[in-house]
């Protein structure tokens, strides 16, 4: 790797770092760290903002909507922050934080390249499209924003706040603007390596981000198919139509590459780092994929307790309230998941005591008050198998614990080590180390399929079934499924049918499952489409799952320009596609 890639990646990862574990209040216009805008050399304008997009892909947006989303749970950990973020308790102090990042940092800077991109339009074409994208973001979390009058630096450190139905049109303008930028027939400077996303010749990256400037404009008039699906459907057509290029294969997405080296890890794998037992895999997401013996559970999640063959034994005597005794059986051991007549759904072996002779168990499942199995006579076949464990956000666990699947490798990249396995088995189980050399995705091929299917479904050309097909597989390869499991899959779950509405149900719930880590848009997906359904956690504060997020405190109380402060329940405020 090119050291000075490196020197500029850690640099920028560091800032980063701090700018998301500081609570403190940043003013969206002024940076007083940061040179004068004569100063500010448009080529490590770029290398910043894009590492500062990369983490904050991963970071505490990505955190609030993956749970609000219950691909994952806080729900185990108890208290902690995810613990109250899953149970909907994000308050607008806890924004500051993010809010501050995007504005003073990252899309501060991308405005600085487009005013002082001057005779390199190449430049100022991919951070045009990286303002799109990440003021997208901001608009689908918030709602109404400063849009006109914010990135002024100091000349104007209380901007209003635009319509967000007013946004949107531009940013999809400001995407067109930018293939026109990235065309361009000259450039006294054009990215190259100091591009962490899209590295290289330019003449190769040119036309990715091309595409991901189509592909993203895809996205966004799909969010209007709620609030207005015929316009959404009509400018889709036209933009499909205008022989416009799109992501065609996995190696066109859009996303940050981290690495095995200090302050360069993926974010996510790097707050599993700093805050263990912090997130386990969310029952909704684990019996989506259980339902299915998804091919992608053994990347996504780390089996509970550790990967074994299944196997029975059978009871010596009559069970004695949740205690049962076989003979002496040392490959039960504590986490198993207990399957058999009169056992509950979920239980699990708590404790084995072996003696040469017996081996006695006592089971539970963490989460029933008074927990209780049927009486069990004596020879009765019982199964330990390892299992795909999430926790339930409507039967909680009664007390916090780690009896559940973690985060795994697509998400935190290889494992470099765990902890031992329990005698008599070898090997390392989880909690594992991992390398955190994982992509931070943002916007994949995996994506544009399911939105060309969605559109498809909804009138806009293309075949809806081929695209169907497509993300899945896309999704599968990523995960490093192989291919006979593949076909296997899409012959048990690749076929739409039904209604249109069914049909559409099938995209956005394959979507959610594929969508893993990527930030913000499962929740821009359920809250446009109601898809998938989804229980509000029993101890939400709130009583339903948010559909918006609250301003930052520190814009309330330093802009006088700033809404007030959303309702308590957060159901409404939101995105304008929302309403």
């Amino acid at each position: 790797m090119n050291m000075k890639y490196i020197k500029v990646l850690g640099l920028a990862a560091g800032m980063a770092i701090l700018g998301t574990s500081c609570k403190k209040q940043l003013n969206i216009n002024y940076d007083p760290d940061r040179l004068p805008d004569a100063n500010s050399p448009i080529a490590q304008l770029l290398t910043s903002a894009q590492v500062n997009l990369g983490f904050e892909g991963g970071s505490d947006l990505y955190r609030y909507t993956t749970l609000f989303m219950q691909q994952m749970s806080g729900g185990a950990s108890q208290p902690n922050q995810t613990f109250e973020y899953y149970r909907h308790n994000v308050t607008g102090s806890d924004l500051n934080n993010v809010w501050g990042s995007i504005h003073a940092q990252t899309l501060s800077d991308l405005e600085l390249i487009i005013n002082q991109s001057g005779n390199s339009p190449h430049y100022r074409g991919v951070a045009r499209v990286l303002k799109a994208y990440e003021y997208a973001l901001v608009v689908d979390a918030w709602g109404d924003v400063p849009y006109e009058e914010a990135q002024k630096l100091a000349t104007n450190t209380r901007p209003k706040y635009d319509d967000d139905a007013t946004i949107y049109p531009k940013l999809i303008q400001l995407l067109a603007d930018a293939v026109v930028d990235l065309n361009a027939s000259s450039s006294v400077l054009s990215p190259g390596t100091n591009s962490v996303i899209y590295p290289g010749a330019w003449a190769t990256a040119k036309n990715n981000w091309i595409k991901l400037a189509n592909t993203l404009r895809l996205r966004l008039l799909l969010h209007y198919s709620k609030k207005d699906p015929a316009f959404s459907t009509a400018q889709i057509t036209a933009l499909v139509n205008s022989g416009a290029t799109f992501f065609s294969t996995n190696a066109d997405n859009f996303q940050m590459s981290f690495f095995d080296i200090a302050n360069q890890r993926s974010p996510i794998s790097a707050f599993e780092v700093s805050r263990p037992n912090y997130l386990f895999a969310d029952r909704i997401m684990a019996e989506m994929m259980n339902a299915k013996a998804d091919p992608r559970r053994p990347s996504y999640f780390a089996i509970f307790p550790f990967a074994f063959t299944p196997f029975s034994a059978n009871t010596s005597i009559a069970s004695t309230g949740n205690t049962l005794v076989f003979p002496n059986t040392t490959t039960i051991v504590p986490g198993m998941t207990v399957v058999g007549p009169g056992i509950p759904a979920y239980t699990i072996v708590k404790s084995a005591t072996h003696t040469p002779t017996t081996t006695t168990i006592v089971v539970n499942d963490d989460e029933t008050t008074g927990f209780a199995i049927s009486a069990i006579p004596a020879n009765t076949s019982i199964t330990f198998r390892p299992e795909y464990r999430g926790v339930s956000g409507v039967k909680q666990p009664l007390s916090p614990n780690n009896n559940y699947s973690r985060i795994h490798s697509f998400l935190r990249g290889a494992v470099a080590s765990g902890t031992t396995a329990p005698t008599p088995y070898i090997g390392n189980v989880q909690p594992f180390v991992y390398t955190g050399a994982a992509p931070q995705r943002m916007l994949t091929y995996t994506e544009y399929c399911f939105i060309r299917a969605e559109a498809a479904l909804r009138g806009a050309p293309g075949n809806a079934q081929q695209f169907f097909t497509d993300g899945i597989t896309a999704s599968l390869t990523e995960a490093g499924v192989a291919l006979p499991e593949i076909t296997a899959y899409l012959a048990a779950n690749g076929t739409l049918t039904g209604t249109t509405a069914n049909q559409i149900k099938q995209v956005i719930e394959e979507k959610y499952v594929a969508l893993f880590g990527v930030s913000m848009e499962p929740w821009t997906d359920w809250r446009r489409t109601g898809f998938p359904s989804l229980a509000v956690p029993t101890n939400s504060i709130s009583g339903a799952i948010p559909r918006t997020l609250f301003y930052p405190q520190s814009e309330i109380d330093l802009n006088p320009n700033a809404p007030s402060q959303k309702a308590a329940n957060l159901q409404a405020g939101g995105p304008f596609w929302d309403n």
